[in-house]
């Protein structure tokens, strides 16, 4: 009875202790994803990307077109065409082949490379919006909303840091 009556103190003085420090500490989450990909130098980016994308998939489809275009005359003509000439097809084909596969390496490459350097120029900005925030605001501890499993509404910040970072 004793060691129940003990324990139940215990349990009592540890919940105030943590309400006690809570409410000591100015505590926010912020949603990072949500607070990045809403402003408008994020769908800005996005947008250059998307125009990147596009021209890159036009040149290869063309490139694509004039490879299915040789295969099918090569297919075609094959009964007609000398060895010699047959062989030359074959190679040419071949060849435009090996430049296709290439052009769609460098353009997924060049894509995946722009899209880093718009992810990282706006987790620079967020970083030092966050801070600047939090000093300003006289927050404790800022942590990222997705290592939380619980968080009351007027803890989320990430609207305001949203906002700050399309005025810079």
């Amino acid at each position: 009875m004793m060691k129940k009556l003990v324990l139940m103190v215990f349990a009592v003085s540890l919940i105030w202790s943590a309400q006690a420090v809570a409410s000591e500490n100015n505590v926010a989450v912020v949603d990072i994803k949500t607070a990045m990909e809403n402003t408008k130098a994020y769908a800005a980016g996005i947008k250059r990307l998307e125009a990147l994308q596009n021209k890159k998939k036009k040149e290869l489809e063309a490139m694509r077109k004039r490879l299915t275009d040789l295969d099918k005359e090569l297919q075609l003509q094959s009964m007609a065409l000398s060895n010699d000439r047959q062989n030359a097809k074959q190679q040419e084909l071949a060849q435009l082949k090996k430049t296709f596969d290439r052009k769609l390496q460098d353009a997924s490459d060049d894509l995946k490379a722009e899209k880093r350097k718009l992810d990282s120029r706006m987790i620079g900005k967020f970083y030092d919006v966050v801070r600047d925030y939090g000093k300003e605001k006289g927050f404790d501890l800022i942590l990222p909303k997705s290592t939380t499993i619980y968080v009351g509404e007027g803890l989320d910040i990430t609207a305001d840091i949203t906002n700050i970072l399309d005025t810079k």
